[in-house]
């Protein structure tokens, strides 16, 4: 039988994994329900209809590295984390994708391309500025996000008593924003599901890949006492957490001049628009 220390140190092993992107589908004891789309799918049907793709938000660049085989040569890419920067070009550079440092959350923040540059804009699980995304879009060109909701993994951080994000995350506002900015919104939709984890690695081996759902001073000594509390609750069932998703497609107007909004004024004038 395992000494406390003995789990004690498996813990601290699993919560320094180093993993390479933010996958979680290949944990063992881990499993998610996913939504009534996929993400491939969606693409694979746009793609084809797009001279031009860019994917705002790649993160490590593994979910775009999956798509390759359906995307038009010079697809784009942009990063706004440093620490992603590296690892996001080494596995889209050498599939012709070249990735760009930009942070939509800093302030004045634009990305760096042409007005109507692109026919397809995604945007998997990551912020945006939907004046911007407008501006970017040819004419019938198309944006696509996934976001997570704002009620996802509300579960585990009750675990550490931490708040729910502030931020106002939900359908309707990315519908308000991506309108506002001029474009027709074709497709919302939401999801929930759930998480399961069925021992405390795992839930330790996930949190390295979504760090967002602990406190910054997370260490399994430091909260040794959840941690156990956990264990025992996993050994009478998998630990379940909520998951949140929506969905929204939205397209520019096919002639430039068609109730588009005037992008340039608006980034000028700065006005509020929410970003998501």
């Amino acid at each position: 039988m395992m000494t406390d220390e003995q789990q004690l140190q498996r813990w601290r092993e699993a919560l320094a994994e180093q993993p390479t992107g933010w996958d979680v589908s290949a944990l063992a004891g881990f499993r998610e329900t996913e939504p009534p789309w996929r993400w491939r799918t969606l693409v694979e049907n746009l793609a084809p209809m797009a001279d031009r793709v860019l994917d705002l938000g790649t993160g490590r660049g593994e979910v775009l590295a999956s798509l390759a085989d359906v995307l038009p040569e010079g697809t784009t890419a942009t990063e706004g984390r440093a620490s992603h920067l590296p690892a996001a070009r080494e596995r889209l550079t050498p599939l012709g994708i070249e990735v760009h440092e930009h942070d939509p959350e800093a302030a004045g923040s634009r990305l760096p391309f042409a007005d109507a540059a692109f026919g397809l804009v995604l945007n998997r699980h990551g912020a945006f500025d939907a004046t911007d995304v407008a501006r970017l879009l040819r004419p019938g060109g198309t944006f696509l996000t996934q976001q997570v909701g704002r009620d996802d993994g509300h579960e585990i951080r009750e675990l550490f008593g931490m708040d729910d994000p502030k931020e106002e995350e939900t359908l309707e506002s990315t519908v308000h924003a991506l309108t506002r900015a001029g474009l027709r919104v074709d497709r919302a939709d939401t999801f929930h599901g759930h998480f399961e984890f069925d021992d405390v690695p795992t839930f330790l081996r996930y949190l390295r890949r979504a760090p967002w759902d602990a406190p910054e001073d997370f260490d399994v000594d430091g909260y040794r006492d959840m941690l156990e509390h956990l264990q025992a609750q996993v050994r009478k069932g998998p630990f379940s957490a909520t998951v949140s998703r929506y969905l929204v497609q939205a397209s520019a107007p096919e002639t430039p001049d068609a109730g588009r909004t005037d992008f340039s004024a608006l980034l000028g004038e700065q006005l509020d628009v929410p970003r998501v």
